[in-house]
């Protein structure tokens, strides 16, 4: 694995369980013999609250990230996703899936939720590779598509990770019967797409 520096965010609301895959990529990460730091997790961990959590991998690579400064980004939540858009650049990575969590405004009817597709079109024009999931598989349960997205996004190809370090974090970090469950989501996330033609 090179030493060079890759930065990761994972944005989305409390109850997503960014906490959960920010533990997964680390101790995949040190099961790789890299080098990882991981910035405060910010925001309202309670449900509903705006929550991101940024990891660094490599020598001398820190988690706190600033303007332009991260290269692979995983959105739990749509609008959340849109939130961090100035923390990317032209050769950024971004996953993620429509899994709408209405703010109080929105729900409130005091405005509309942005426009995902329209978001989707800008940000492909904007990066390097982007992978939105607009439908997630009906057999997962909503609390695990932080580990499906996880599964798809090391398919990227900028992605420092592997799937098999990825599974042997799970097994090392997750207990009783929802390992069985993190693992076959991961899987699901992985092969997602792979007997699909290309649009």
């Amino acid at each position: 694995m090179s030493s060079k520096c890759k930065k990761i965010l994972i944005a989305g609301v409390g109850g997503q369980g960014i906490v959960y895959l920010s533990n997964i990529i680390v101790e995949a990460a040190m099961l790789s013999d890299i080098p990882v730091s991981v910035s405060e997790i910010h925001g309202l961990s309670q449900r509903g609250g705006v929550v991101t959590s940024g990891i660094g991998l490599g020598k001398n690579c820190s988690g706190f990230y600033g303007k332009a400064g991260i290269d692979i980004l995983i959105g739990l939540e749509p609008l959340e996703t849109q939130r961090c858009l100035n923390y990317i650049h032209k050769n950024s990575s971004i996953i993620f899936g429509n899994y709408r969590v209405q703010p109080y405004a929105v729900n409130a009817q005091m405005s509309e939720y942005p426009d995902v597709n329209e978001f989707v079109d800008y940000i492909k024009e904007q990066c390097k590779e982007v992978v939105y999931i607009e439908k997630f598989p009906e057999n997962i349960d909503s609390v695990l598509y932080n580990v499906f997205l996880l599964g798809r996004a090391t398919r990227m190809k900028d992605f420092p990770l592997t799937a098999k370090k990825i599974e042997e974090a799970v097994n090392a970090t997750v207990i009783g019967h929802f390992k069985d469950k993190t693992l076959k989501a991961f899987s699901l996330g992985l092969e997602f797409g792979m007997n699909k033609q290309p649009v």
